[in-house]
């Protein structure tokens, strides 16, 4: 085999190589600090392979102090849609039965174990009720990854810890729901802190 034939397979070979890890590698948007990755019309394996993890893991810390994270954080009650709930002075919600609230919009954060505490507020009209609390993630590769329903009383604090994997950080957005099941609840306040020892 001559020096030029030899030359040329590993070429080509590299080529192929870089071109098969560009085509199952997601679509990476950075903005603000803060990075997605999209696979929009593709099969959903495509997330599983290598080269998505390797982008992934690449891209993961530049959420790690994301600006509008940091905001969220702040008071995420304020940054929450109301499904049918009545939102109510302090960015407190009142959900009755039926009604719920789900955000905020595009809250990215990276990968890592958390705990997210929904706190309820003491009301005249809403004294004791049900409901749903879910932590899950957004998108076409949506994931439920808390869920719990409890009989509310007035002053309630409920912790769910979650775990946020590598690529359900990376391929979507967190998002935080109250689902009234029963009567009425008033939730005063959504929070999100890390885990200790969490990646």
């Amino acid at each position: 085999m001559t020096r030029f034939r030899f030359a040329t397979l590993v070429l080509n070979g590299v080529l192929v190589a870089g071109s098969t890890f560009y085509l199952l590698s997601p679509t990476v948007y950075t903005f603000f600090s803060e990075a997605q990755l999209s696979y929009s019309y593709v099969p959903k394996w495509f997330a599983a392979t290598p080269p998505a993890r390797i982008v992934a893991t690449f891209f993961d810390s530049y959420n790690l102090n994301a600006p509008r994270a940091a905001r969220f954080r702040r008071q995420m009650s304020c940054f929450v849609t109301d499904d049918g709930a009545t939102r109510r002075p302090g960015c407190l919600h009142e959900i009755g039965a039926g009604q719920s609230l789900h955000g905020p919009t595009m809250l990215k954060v990276a990968s890592g174990r958390y705990v997210a505490h929904f706190e309820f507020s003491d009301s005249d009209v809403c004294a004791v009720g049900a409901a749903r609390l879910q932590v899950a993630t957004t998108g076409r590769f949506r994931h439920v990854l808390a869920d719990f329903i409890a009989r509310i009383t007035p002053g309630t604090r409920i912790d769910l810890p979650f775990q946020l994997k590598l690529m359900d950080a990376a391929l979507g957005a967190v998002e935080f729901r109250v689902s009234g099941l029963d009567k009425c609840v008033l939730l005063a306040r959504i929070d999100l802190t890390t885990l200790a020892g969490a990646d």
